[in-house]
């Protein structure tokens, strides 16, 4: 009885036609074995523009294993070890499986008949081998990227929306997106949400030219390339194939993107890379990859425009609902008395005429919650906040700009010294787990283990894949941290910087938003209490030397005032 056979071929980019890897060649070169042998094919996988590093990412690949779960063939043929893999471990996973099904895994030009021992040794060989050329190629490519992205030069990829390549590695405004670009800046700097904003968008925006929906960025992608390239598996002609049709909705998530971009991205004429990278975190010298941030002097939007987005989005999200001047409060303060938050809330007074009277003041949640068990007064809100503006002004302005720039300088040092050290830990202990890893998936697959024993094995190399996962997730997380100390810094900055930081226009709604950002950052904490007659009170500021988040306390302000 012939053999059922299945051919898997793979092709990671046209750039291998020329090298001899071409779907039309491996597949005809797989034909003629499995004809020569006397085997019927029976199913055919092709991947085209797939990488064989991961398995996971190749659709084909996996209807591959899925057939072979239905026993739908009982041979599979590949043109060479590294067309079906470049991990190692994933192929030495696979065969195990396949060995298990009962199906026959057969590379070309392998002989028909062979010692298993001298076939186990020289796949292992190839497959080593498949993996370190991949591990170079990375290596090689991050190094020409690296060089790119250090010159300012764009690295490839979508183009940022509202933009077009100038030829010289940077953009220049797209006629078309541009001015949406812009109107959603200027949205995004009058305090709107980017949910709100897209809600908009959504809805439809009038540029001068009637009202209408702005093509989103998925739609600007989709007109520049609107087919996929693959290679004919039979002819080998280039065909074009439509790619699926993209959404037209803008969502938060495109918005918040654009935003990030005017703080520290492109628009704002740095070039951002590396902060993530897909497979070492070192080089091929061996030494730590760094992120990489070049300011280009090239901005691509009005630097007024830029300083009003940083401040809004760099500062804490404060909510995107609008609020009436009656319902805005500037401080996030706490009893001294019971310790319980004090927010704000209005009250409203009729007088006999019909007039109507609002009040803004600050009441302590332990006396709403349990009434008599705070004795702390209800706060007028109007003359608390003028005292706590001009408090922590005045402190401000007793250090000199060179002295802040000191401060946060000071600060992101000790934030970087404890996040490297963590990293450097996490880092020392990864190779150890990996080992451990590799050793324990090998012995699941020794045939000669009792399957009590590789059912333990196989629960012992689960623990350790999840722990290494984990030592994986923190090394990212202590190197996104280490990232995003710059932003912090410039948040500052940006926030005391700011036009409307004027604290003698605090009833102005735009110095208003100002002014509570700055607070957020500066203050650290207000407690009220008591003071030495009922007719007065104190709040306690600790107002912050260490705007990076250290909270080493600055100096406390102590003031009085009556209701």
């Amino acid at each position: 009885m012939s053999k059922r056979t299945a051919l898997y071929i793979r092709a990671s980019s046209r750039d291998q036609v020329q090298h001899g890897f071409s779907i039309p060649d491996q597949l005809a070169r797989l034909r003629h074995e499995a004809k020569t042998a006397g085997e019927t094919i029976v199913a055919e996988f092709v991947d085209q523009a797939r990488s064989g590093t991961s398995a996971a990412k190749r659709r084909d690949y996996q209807d591959l294993v899925a057939a072979a779960r239905r026993r739908e063939f009982n041979r599979v043929r590949f043109e060479s070890v590294d067309r079906g893999h470049r991990n190692d471990l994933e192929r030495r996973s696979f065969e195990e499986e396949m060995r298990t099904l009962g199906i026959d895994v057969v590379y070309s030009g392998e002989p028909e008949k062979q010692a298993p021992q001298f076939r186990k040794l020289q796949r292992g060989i190839k497959g080593v081998l498949a993996e370190w050329e991949s591990d170079e190629t990375s290596q090689r490519t991050y190094k020409r990227q690296l060089y790119r992205a250090k010159k300012g030069r764009w690295r490839g990829g979508h183009f940022p929306y509202g933009l077009l390549p100038d030829n010289t590695g940077w953009f220049k405004a797209d006629p078309e997106t541009y001015p949406v670009l812009l109107w959603i800046l200027e949205r995004r700097a009058e305090s709107l949400g980017h949910h709100v904003i897209a809600k908009r968008l959504n809805t439809g925006i009038d540029l001068g030219q009637g009202v209408a929906i702005p093509p989103t960025p998925s739609v600007m992608a989709y007109r520049r390339k609107p087919y996929l390239e693959r290679q004919d598996p039979e002819t080998g002609d280039i065909i074009q194939m439509a790619k699926p049709l993209p959404g037209l909705t803008w969502h938060k998530k495109t918005v918040e993107g654009i935003c990030q971009q005017a703080v520290d991205g492109v628009y704002a004429g740095v070039l951002q890379w590396g902060r993530r990278h897909n497979r070492f975190a070192e080089d091929a010298d061996g030494n730590h990859k760094q992120a990489i941030e070049v300011d280009t002097g090239r901005a691509l939007v009005p630097a007024d425009l830029l300083q009003k987005v940083r401040a809004v989005e760099l500062a804490p999200s404060q909510g995107t609902a609008k609020q009436s001047a009656h319902n805005s409060f500037l401080l996030s303060l706490r009893c001294g008395i019971c310790g319980e938050t004090m927010p704000g809330y209005t009250s409203t007074k009729q007088k006999p005429s019909g007039k109507e009277y609002k009040y803004r003041k600050y009441r302590c949640q332990g006396r709403v919650k349990n009434p008599g068990s705070c004795e702390m007064p209800i706060l007028s809100a109007e003359k608390l906040e003028q005292a706590v503006i001009k408090a922590v002004f005045e402190d401000v302005a007793k250090r000199d700009g060179a002295y802040l720039h000191e401060q946060v300088n000071a600060a992101i040092e000790r934030h970087r010294a404890a996040l490297l050290e963590a990293l450097r830990l996490t880092e020392a202990q990864l190779p150890a787990l990996a080992q451990q890893r590799n050793d324990a998936l090998a012995a699941v697959m020794d045939r000669t283990l009792s399957p009590t024993l590789k059912a333990a094995m196989a629960e012992r190399a689960e623990e350790l894949v999840r722990e290494y996962q984990e030592g994986v997730g923190r090394q990212q997380q202590l190197q996104a941290a280490l990232d995003t100390l710059a932003a912090k810094a410039r948040s500052v900055v940006a926030v005391l910087t700011d036009p409307n930081l004027d604290p003698a226009r605090w009833r102005e709604p735009a110095v208003f938003a100002s002014l509570r950002r700055a607070l957020t950052i500066l203050v650290e904490k207000a407690v009220v209490s008591e003071g030495s007659t009922r007719s007065s009170f104190l709040v306690t500021l600790s107002v912050t030397t260490d705007p990076i988040g250290m909270r080493n306390s600055g100096p406390v302000v102590k003031m009085g005032s009556t209701r």
